[in-house]
């Protein structure tokens, strides 16, 4: 059926004012449904997570729920969903985790192509321990990033290789699932950037070959929080800094501070919200958002 532009239009309030609006590396406005969403969160009784009183199990609804509603959009399981402020934030708390088991010799691999917040975490994480880092170029003729240089940028001293699955700046989607098994051949991890890819089409963890991948909300029309997964399995194997009294659960143990419960419910909204956009769809909310 043809898609009903103005129907999608109308839930989103602030195309109202007229603007035209180019920059898509700003985000997306905000769909209605989220803003309800947390709006009523707003308006309720929300405490700090407790089973003992309503409002303490409230928010650990609204968590578990954010949580496996980007579950649902990227094909990670909920319990590898950790979340946080930004995916900036996220990568640089993976990388200074990661990065304290390196030593002198080791290496990451990042792009030429990738947003800063992808390369610039995983360079200081580097610099840190006295790793080296290695570059991959992109073709400045054509925009995209030659999955074979891989081959040579990746060796058995490799840690990580941090890639986009979409460029922010000229939107060149690379073959991620390539780069990652030459990665993967190695023993090293694969950190993909989803920001600027999640929004444009389905997404699978699985598929990429991305042991992390990063989303942000406001890339698809939630709220200004982001999301990091990867396997529980592999949650499990680090210890990041935090504070003693703070839960030493995955994915909990990753999220510093009490989170915006509010702004988690526009998280699960927002999922809910793409999964309505085509009237026709059915299935679960995965299938009908892909």
């Amino acid at each position: 059926m043809p898609f009903d532009i103005a129907r999608t239009r109308a839930a989103y309030p602030a195309l109202t004012e007229g603007f035209v609006h180019f920059d898509g590396a700003g985000g997306t406005q905000t769909a209605q449904p989220v803003v309800d969403a947390v709006a009523d969160a707003m308006r309720a009784a929300v405490g700090n997570r407790s089973t003992a009183f309503v409002p303490g199990r409230r928010s650990l609804e609204l968590v578990a729920a954010a949580r496996s509603a980007v579950a649902d959009l990227v094909g990670a399981h909920p319990d590898g969903v950790v979340l946080g402020p930004s995916a900036t934030a996220l990568t640089y708390t993976l990388a200074r985790t990661l990065g304290a088991g390196w030593r002198p010799g080791d290496e990451v691999v990042v792009s030429r192509l990738d947003h800063d917040a992808n390369v610039r975490p995983w360079v200081q994480a580097a610099e840190a321990a006295g790793a080296a880092v290695r570059w991959a170029e992109f073709d400045p003729a054509t925009g995209e990033l030659p999955a074979g240089q891989y081959a040579d940028l990746v060796g058995e001293r490799t840690r990580v290789v941090a890639v986009t699955a979409g460029s922010n700046a000229i939107g060149t989607t690379p073959d991620v699932a390539a780069i990652a098994k030459i990665a993967h051949a190695a023993g090293a991890l694969v950190c993909v950037d989803g920001v600027h890819a999640v929004p444009h089409g389905p997404t699978d963890v699985a598929s990429l070959g991305a042991d992390f991948l990063v989303t942000s909300a406001y890339k698809w029309s939630g709220p200004h929080l982001a999301a990091m997964v990867a396997d529980p399995a592999r949650w499990e194997k680090l210890r990041p800094a935090k504070l003693v009294p703070s839960s030493d659960a995955v994915p909990d143990r990753f999220e510093y501070g009490t989170p915006s419960f509010p702004l988690l419910a526009g998280v699960a909204a927002a999922v809910d919200h793409l999964a309505t956009l085509d009237p026709a769809a059915t299935g679960s909310r995965r299938d009908r958002g892909g």
